[in-house]
C-alpha cells in the first residue's frame, strides 16, 4: 500500500475563516505573484508528517489520542497578518495568533509523539498561524506586504477542541486535503 502524505493540524472555526476572507479579498485585487488558499483549507499545522506508511500513521494517530487526553480544549485568539521569514522578503503569508501556553504545549506533544514514529524533529521555532498564500515571484510583492502591515484584523477567538490528522493528496492544480482522522481533546 502507498505512503500517505499527511499532516497534524488545528481546524479553523467558520467564523476565523469568515474574517480572514474578508481581509484576503483586498489582498487578491493587489495581483501580486502569490498562490493563494481556498478558505476551506484553512488551518494551523502543528506538524507536517510528509509520506508515512499506513500502518505507521495509524499507530502514530493511536498514540495522538492517547497523548490529546493529557489536553483540554482552549481558545485561540487570531489577530495579526504577516509574512514568513520577513515583510522585506516575503515566502509565506500568513495570519497568526496571540500567544497561547495551551498551544504551544499541544504542538509540543505531537512533536514528541512524532518522533517516537521517526518523523525527524522541526528544529524551527513553532509559530502557530494560518497559511493564505506562498509568494511564486516579485510581482506587486511591495504593495502586498504594505497592505499587510496596514491590514487589522479585529481579535477572533475560535475553541480548539480537536486534533486532526491530514491527508494531503497532490494534484496538477494543487493540494488537496482531506481529514483522515479527528481526535478530540479534553472538554
Amino acid at each position: 500500500m502507498p505512503s500517505i502524505r499527511s499532516f497534524i493540524a488545528l481546524p479553523a472555526a467558520e467564523a476565523v475563516r469568515d474574517k480572514i476572507v474578508l481581509h484576503l479579498k483586498e489582498l487578491i485585487q493587489l495581483n501580486a505573484d502569490v498562490r493563494w488558499e481556498l478558505p476551506e483549507k484553512f488551518h494551523i499545522t502543528l506538524k507536517f508528517l510528509g509520506n508515512v506508511e499506513p500502518q505507521v500513521l495509524e499507530k502514530l494517530t493511536e498514540a495522538l489520542g492517547t497523548e490529546a487526553t493529557h489536553h483540554s480544549s482552549f481558545d485561540l485568539v487570531y489577530q495579526s497578518f504577516g509574512a514568513f521569514p520577513n515583510f522585506e522578503k516575503p515566502r509565506v503569508v500568513w495570519v497568526g495568533t496571540v500567544d497561547n501556553n495551551s498551544v504551544l504545549a499541544l504542538q509540543k506533544s505531537v512533536e514528541r509523539v512524532c518522533a517516537e514514529f521517526g518523523v525527524a524533529r522541526d528544529e524551527r521555532v513553532f509559530h502557530p498561524h494560518i497559511t493564505l498564500g506562498r509568494v511564486k515571484g516579485t510581482r506587486n510583492i511591495q504593495r502586498l506586504t504594505e497592505k499587510l502591515k496596514s491590514i487589522t484584523l479585529e481579535p477572533t477567538m475560535s475553541r480548539c477542541t480537536e486534533l486532526l490528522v491530514m491527508r494531503s493528496d497532490l494534484h496538477p492544480s494543487g493540494s488537496v486535503y482531506s481529514v483522515a482522522q479527528s481526535i478530540p481533546l479534553k472538554p
